[in-house]
């Protein structure tokens, strides 16, 4: 019997792989989205519906592509009310502290008089791009990979204005959520990937003359700033290149990257210009308006990488931009109306689709996204579909057990499952990945629109999801309370959990614990074995064989 168990464990290890390609943006893809999704004005007074349906549409993609979606509403001002919309696709490290965290952004809102196009629609069109290439990829990363579309980026004062100095989406998502994520995997910032944000990268203009230099008495003295000058003057001021701003002490590794991606593309007739900010206090510089170049370099960077710089100094940030108003466009600047949405030519829209693909294959490498896999449907349980029902306990005490069931909603093919663990005065919607290489499931909760909270951070569900017997076994821990005993937040605690249905609770049960160290992953496959014999009425365990559930010894990381 046990040479049978370890011959099914090696099978598991030889299974076949699956073979990912790292597909390419689509531009018929972009121009649809740039058409129907992003061509409206999107402010909060001139066209208040346009932006809730662009925001609508926004987290409806991002929901049905599988990631964790929240609608985050902040007070602004004036009474009025922003809401950012992000979206986490969890890696194998998404909870501990070895998480690497990447995130890219742009900003969902327009100025009052602006195309929506023209404003940003070309950012927001790229970030969903990159989110839909990425998460159509079946094998799981290393690290976490944020999709962030912020609210109330454009300054708006007066009686009417809601964010007078900018960027205050960015800010929120900040102070609420990137905080809430360091404390929680006891992180320091500077140990995340990092952000970056897109703020309008459509605008290709090859003619001479077409990018202004604003200040240029200032700008060509300005720190970080005089070789961007000097290549735009040289170039007879031809707005044909993407402009990226970061800061040399702390952003240097993330330029890099994206620097070595944008070379390694196609069309090198799309060119880089890059402003090394030689002050990582420059958010600091620009607030105390100090020293001569303050205005010039508020000018460049007030955007919501200025939120990111100013409220985590120490997380690398890197902005990328078509340079906004200062690169002229068939209509003049002065005189465009919010239906004057620039021209879709093809250079615009390769110039779009290179910055797209260098950003998402920059992520990939990021967040260490694998090329190769096991096929999550193949390696997951037969039974693991919609219906499913496995029931069982969730120990939370040496003395104090509980009956659990747990129910499946959806599982794709591309790993994404979707479930409710519920007893009869409690259930929590669950949604996450199984990795089929390990035949680890991990679920955090769905995060629910008119309720902020950070639970699908800090709380997920993660184990072990077997065949055995002609049923499923899925045994593990549930980390951070998730409720489950009135606790949201826990200090690396966890309980136990053993959720089974057919005849896998019995003495196949022992199959995990093969099947576990043959894969190189502890997930309490004991304990299972102990909970589920006791609940079949055997008498030769006394008690727990893992000691306390509440101890976070051993080897299951966290």
């Amino acid at each position: 019997m046990a040479l049978k168990l370890l011959t099914i464990a090696v099978a598991i290890l030889v299974a076949a792989t699956t073979n990912v390609v790292c597909q390419k943006s689509d531009v018929n893809n972009l121009r649809k989205l740039l058409v129907d999704h992003f061509s409206n004005n999107r402010h909060h007074v001139t066209n208040p519906a346009g932006k809730t349906a662009a925001a609508k549409f926004v987290s409806d993609t991002f929901r049905s592509y599988g990631l964790l979606t929240w609608e985050w509403p902040f007070q602004a001002e004036n009474g009025y009310t922003g809401t950012n919309i992000f979206g986490m696709w969890p890696g194998r490290n998404t909870g501990r502290i070895l998480d690497r965290p990447v995130c890219l952004t742009a900003d969902l809102d327009t100025d009052k008089g602006r195309p929506g196009r023209d404003d940003n629609g070309s950012g927001m069109a790229a970030l969903l791009e990159a989110a839909r290439l990425i998460t159509s990829q079946s094998c799981i990363q290393d690290h976490t990979i944020f999709f962030g579309v912020f609210d109330l980026e454009e300054k708006s004062g007066g009686s009417d204005g809601a964010c007078a100095e900018g960027h205050c989406g960015s800010k929120e998502f900040s102070d609420a959520f990137i905080q809430t994520y360091l404390q929680f995997i006891k992180q320091d910032p500077d140990q995340w990937g990092g952000f970056i944000t897109l703020d309008s990268i459509l605008n290709y203009n090859s003619s001479a003359m077409a990018q202004t230099i604003p200040d240029e008495d200032t700008f060509k003295e300005a720190p970080g700033l005089t070789n961007v000058y000097q290549s735009v003057k040289a170039n007879n001021q031809k707005g044909d290149f993407i402009f990226v701003a970061y800061r040399t002490n702390g952003d240097s590794k993330l330029h890099y990257l994206f620097d070595k991606a944008w070379a390694a593309e196609d069309n090198p007739q799309y060119k880089i210009l890059s402003a090394g900010i030689p002050y990582k206090n420059i958010t600091a510089i620009i607030d105390a308006k100090e020293g001569p170049y303050w205005q010039v370099y508020d000018n460049i960077v007030g955007h919501d990488v200025f939120s990111f710089w100013k409220e985590n100094n120490d997380i690398p940030s890197i902005m990328l931009s078509d340079t906004g108003v200062i690169r002229q466009r068939e209509k003049d600047w002065g005189a465009v109306e919010p239906a004057d949405n620039m021209d879709l030519t093809q250079d615009r829209l390769q110039f779009l689709k290179k910055t797209t693909d260098v950003v998402t294959d920059m992520i990939r490498g990021m967040a260490v996204t694998r090329q190769e896999c096991r096929d999550p449907m193949s390696e997951a349980p037969s039974g693991f579909n919609s219906g499913l029902s496995l029931s069982g306990e969730l120990t939370l005490g040496q003395d104090d057990t509980r009956i659990y069931t747990f129910k499946v909603s959806s599982f794709t093919s591309s790993g994404i499952a979707k479930a409710t663990l519920s007893n009869s005065s409690w259930s929590l919607d669950f949604e996450g990945r199984f990795d089929g290489d390990n035949h680890v499931l991990v679920l955090r909760p769905t995060p629910i629109d008119t309720a902020i909270s950070p639970a699908p951070l800090v709380c997920n569900m993660e184990g072990s999801l077997e065949e055995l017997s002609g049923g499923v076994l899925y045994t593990g821990r549930l980390y951070g309370g998730c409720g489950v005993n009135g606790d949201v937040i826990g200090d690396g605690t966890f309980v136990t959990f053993v959720l089974y249905n057919g005849d896998a609770g019995g003495s196949s049960v022992a199959l995990p614990v093969i099947l576990s160290l043959a894969s190189g992953i502890l997930v309490t496959a004991l304990a299972a074995w102990f909970i589920v014999k006791r609940r079949r009425g055997y008498e030769g365990v006394q008690g727990p064989l893992l000691g306390n559930p509440t101890s976070t010894s051993g080897s299951y990381q966290t």
